[in-house]
């Protein structure tokens, strides 16, 4: 009698040590099994049964959840299985430890492998993963089984005994083909069952005879030849309303789109999904049918016709129009009267643009909870949403369709226009505010969408809006205006939006007051960077090639910091001094490539033609009423208003022109970036680096400024010097807070300037440090304050010790032109040292006015002695990549400040009708370290450098400003280490000019 066969998966190979530990391994590969169970009959559970008699959108059922709770068995099953047999054999084939190594291994993968795929296939598909999964389980299954040799291995004590295994094509059969073939048979007849319970959408389009209308059949090329294409996309219904809606809409808003030209052509398309029951198929089929014969405008999509399905409705939509070619796609609903004249002009006009996503903006909304309102939504759980428009009507680019419908699993929530907010979210893509697109029972004489609901008094119709368009009447002639529109006027009203809980912001658009404040602390309590317009080739150019009317060359680059702004606006021949000529010969010389725009008024554009012949880029850039509105330089219509009633102001008081200083570098900073400078502000020594935005403080002596100041040190923060990136919405409230028609006091002289600035920042502050703003410290660029600066303008005994003081803690020195304007700056003074050393004699003494060709001798000026801190290389390395403090650090090795070498003067005899060129060369040696170029680490003994024939003074003097020395490299071969004191060779030629500098070189 043959003796008994063990188990086909018995363990019995296992050490006993090993039990409890190879126990717990099967529980864990058996986990993912178990959570698939459950979590597949919490949704069975969860979920409706379906209506067999309605077309709905293809949703899991219960149904699909117990198929789905099958496979999810049969996986548990077949991991067991797999885990036992790879227990048995790598018990065998290895020590205890590794292989226990190896299968914990092996079940966490499984783990993460499970999540992996119900992640692809989504939380709404509870069969296609575990069938994948299962499919994983038994190709390793049968592998496993094909090369199991167990049984049919040879003892070494009996080697001539053998016993005989398990045939290894029973065993597939047993754990593999009978087990899969079962679930899978269950599973073909559950599935079949159910879908014959269901009529498909073919079936449901075939038996309402409207065949035609299938959205294949809709799916015509959008007009490929004009400028501006578009896209129309009307959502409307199944219901009997539905279609009498939709007709409305043909006879009067349609009517106003301009008829398809070289310049403007547009398709439209109203979106149906299948019919929601077997009623409205019957009923509307045949109606349907027949509107599409007539006016061949519909779209039926495969999705369900439902309200609570709109958001995969709207996609399905989307989806469908990424097939197709157009500039623009715009969304309505057809009880929504669009001015199409308008919205198509506006479009003509803008062209082809990028990442466009224009509506009625809506900013920290939290979802509706009120369980009486049809937008109740329960399935966003994140406090707010995202930036969303309001779904009666927007505009996309072709672009953002793309990204909408990129494949991919999504979120859905029941309000479509929610739905867009939050899929954008992620590609920090904001919505254009549109304040004429209305949503309620309001009607506004330049509103471009007006809703008609039927729940709505029906007192007027779009017949009668569209009548009154045709008779040049306005648009709300004879209609209700007992409302109040959001973001308009609610004077004559009854009521006010702000009771609705909610502000209005003429950037942002509709704001929730009432937020959760938990979840508005740090950054999110405050808006951070407003949505600027990208330079196009639609901009109008303001300064060619620099400046357009909505952007510039610099402002989007890593270059922003380049641009500079300053303002003039008194007469020149009374009020221009040689000490503002000299103090933007201290910014030129610390920053060569400086772009410098001066905006005057009074100013003569030729005012600095000595300097940009010598390669500076310095632009007059004039201002008045009328350029600043046509220039769109203004925040918001308030702002606008307020530029319109200039002459108004000039009346007012006498502080207008500080008033309009104040603004106007607001504006500049906003729509452009850059760094603002008074021209009485004197530079030591450029910002350490390009990318810091940061504002200047100082210190009030008067008590009563501390209600606004910024803490109890009385420090405001002083608007003289200030950097920022364009878009900053700081700069928008601060404008709207006071340069409004109700806000304006003409009488308060720094109401628009500092005393703004610190109430803003002082509410916002820790939001905003937090995303970058950085306040410096009074020294940095006030070391004196208004009391004191007379001082500095008298002889001191230690001028250049002071300079050096300065220099050593700040980048700037203040002159306070009102104060120090009428007095002369004496020699032997701190700031006639700093134009002493700082100063490239490029202007004339003589004649103030305007600046005259000088016959100074061009020499070459740098400091004789190089002091390098005791700091180890890499130390300096780190401090030059990313110090936290790097805009007020000095690199090692850097000439800049009072180490800076630069050519000054100019020669004598040049042409005023073109630019002063020559050829220059630089030779540099060092005796012991190395010199490098820029920020690089990286030097040579010697640089020898062609800079070509026709090189300007800026372009020399920006080589010279990136010259760094580095001190020798310990080396393992050195013979000794650095002494701590070395010698740079600087000789360079310039034209006639043949300069040499020797610098030493100090470790201090």
């Amino acid at each position: 009698m043959p003796p008994l066969r063990p188990p086909i998966y018995s363990i019995r190979d296992v050490p006993p040590q090993y039990l409890q530990l190879s126990r717990a391994l099967r529980l864990l590969c058996l986990g993912p099994a178990l959570w698939g169970i459950y979590i597949h009959l919490q949704q069975a559970k969860s979920i409706r049964n379906r209506d067999a008699r309605s077309l709905m959108i293809m949703k899991s059922s219960a149904f699909d959840n117990y198929v789905g709770i099958l496979w999810c068995m049969l996986g548990g099953l077949w991991s067991i299985w797999l885990t036992n047999n790879l227990i048995r054999r790598w018990f065998i084939h290895y020590e205890p430890r590794p292989a226990m190594i190896r299968l914990f291994t092996l079940a966490t993968i499984f783990w993460f492998s499970v999540v992996s795929f119900v992640s692809f296939f989504g939380a709404d598909e509870p069969i296609w993963p575990w069938m994948a999964i299962c499919a994983i389980l038994a190709v390793a299954q049968i592998i496993q089984t094909i090369h199991f040799r167990l049984r049919g291995m040879h003892r070494l004590d009996h080697p001539q005994k053998t016993t005989r295994g398990v045939d290894s094509r029973l065993v597939i059969l047993r754990t593999v083909l009978i087990p899969g073939g079962i679930v899978s048979f269950i599973t073909m007849v559950m599935l079949l069952h159910q879908n014959n319970t269901r009529p498909s959408s073919a079936e449901a389009l075939a038996s309402s005879g409207a065949t035609a209308i299938a959205a294949l059949n809709s799916a015509k090329q959008i007009i490929g030849t004009a400028q501006t294409q578009v896209l129309i996309l009307i959502l409307t219904s199944w219901a009997p309303k539905g279609h009498q809606k939709r007709q409305n809409f043909r006879e009067t808003t349609l009517q106003l789109l301009p008829p398809p030209s070289a310049k403007f052509s547009f398709t439209y398309k109203f979106v149906l999904g299948e019919a929601p029951s077997a009623r409205a198929k019957e009923t509307m089929g045949p109606k349907i049918k027949k509107e599409q014969d007539d006016h061949d405008d519909l779209l039926i999509l495969p999705v369900s016709d439902t309200y609570e399905d709109l958001s995969f409705k709207v996609f399905k939509a989307l989806e469908w129009s990424n097939k197709f070619k157009f500039d623009y796609l715009c969304k309505t609903d057809d009880d929504i009267f669009v001015r199409w004249d308008v919205v198509a002009q506006e479009l003509m006009d803008l062209g082809p643009s990028h990442y466009y996503w224009r509506g009625l903006a809506y900013w920290d909304m939290a979802p509706i909870t009120n369980p009486e309102n049809k937008n109740i939504d329960h399935d966003f759980k994140l406090g707010v949403f995202p930036p969303f428009v309001a779904g009666s009507l927007y505009i996309f680019s072709r672009d953002v369709i793309t990204l909408l419908t990129y494949p991919g699993p999504r979120f859905f929530t029941k309000n479509e226009d929610q739905n867009i907010g939050i899929w954008l979210h992620s590609y920090n893509i904001k919505p254009i505010h549109d304040k004429r697109i209305q949503q309620w029972d309001v009607c506004e004489n330049d509103m471009i969408a007006k809703h008609f609901s039927d729940s709505f008094l029906p007192l007027e119709s779009m017949h009668d809006m569209y009548k009154n368009l045709q008779a040049n009447r306005p648009a709300c002639q004879g209609f209700r205006q007992v409302y109040c529109a959001a973001c308009y006027s609610c004077i004559g009203r009854s009521n006010h939006w702000r009771d609705w809980g909610v502000a209005c912001d003429s950037v942002k658009g509709i704001t929730s007051l009432n937020k959760n404040d938990n979840m508005y602390q740090g950054q999110l309590s405050v808006d951070i960077k407003d949505p600027m317009p990208q330079l196009s080739s639609k901009d109008q150019w303001i300064l060619p090639g620099i400046l357009s009317d909505a952007s510039s060359v610099y402002s989007d680059s890593d270059d922003w910091a380049r641009l500079h702004w300053a303002i003039w606006t008194t007469d020149p021949a009374t009020t221009w001094q040689p000490r503002h000529y000299q103090a933007i010969e201290t910014l030129l010389v610390h920053n060569p490539n400086a772009v410098l725009i001066i905006l005057s008024n009074t100013l003569p554009v030729d005012f600095f033609a000595d300097y940009t012949r010598q390669g500076y880029e310095i632009h007059i850039l004039s201002f008045s009423k009328d350029l600043l509105l046509k220039r769109k330089w203004y925040f918001s219509p308030n702002t606008a208003d307020w530029l319109e009633r200039w002459d108004d102001w000039v009346k007012a008081g006498p502080f207008f022109p500080v008033h309009l200083a104040d603004y106007l570098r607001l504006v500049a900073l906003y729509k452009y970036g850059g760094l603002y400078m008074d021209m009485d502000a004197l530079w030591v020594r450029a910002p350490g680096d390009g990318m810091t935005e940061f504002i200047g403080a100082d210190l009030s002596d008067n008590p009563q400024d501390l209600v606004w100041t910024l803490d109890d040190t009385n420090t405001y923060l002083a608007n003289g010097v200030m950097r920022f990136r364009r878009g900053r919405s700081m700069f928008r409230h601060i404008a709207e807070s006071y340069f409004t028609i109700t806000n304006y006091n003409p009488e308060c002289f720094n109401c628009g300037g500092p005393k703004a600035f610190t109430t803003y920042v002082k509410t916002h502050r820790v939001a905003l440090e937090n995303n970058g703003l950085r306040i410096l410290p009074r020294e940095a660029l006030y070391p004196y304050n208004w009391k004191e600066v007379e001082a500095a303008i008298r002889p001191s005994r230690d001028a250049e010790t002071q300079i050096q003081r300065i220099e050593l803690k700040g980048i700037g020195l203040h002159l306070y032109g009102k104060v120090t304007s009428k007095k002369a700056i004496e020699d032997g003074s701190v700031v006639a040292a700093a134009i002493r050393i700082w100063g490239l004699d490029i202007f004339s003494q003589g004649k103030t006015s305007s600046p005259t060709t000088t016959t100074t001798t061009t020499t070459l000026q740098g400091p004789k002695v190089l002091h390098y801190p005791a700091a180890s290389r890499q130390q300096q390395q780190q401090v030059v990549s990313g110090s936290q403090d790097l805009l007020m650090e000095k690199a090692p090795g850097a000439f800049r400040g009072m180490d800076a070498v630069f050519v000054r003067g100019i020669s004598s005899g040049v042409s005023k009708d073109r630019q002063d060129t020559k050829k220059a060369l630089l030779l540099i040696t060092v005796r012991d370290g190395s010199i490098a170029m820029g920020t690089s680490a990286a030097g040579s003994r010697k640089v020898e450098m062609d800079l070509g024939e026709d090189v300007t003074m800026a372009q020399l003097n920006l080589a010279l400003s990136r010259i760094r020395y580095l001190p020798p490299s310990p080396t393992a071969g050195a013979a000794k280490a650095w002494s701590g004191s070395d010698q740079v060779t600087i000789q360079v030629t310039f034209g006639e000019m043949q300069r040499e500098l020797v610098i030493s070189v100090l470790q201090s």
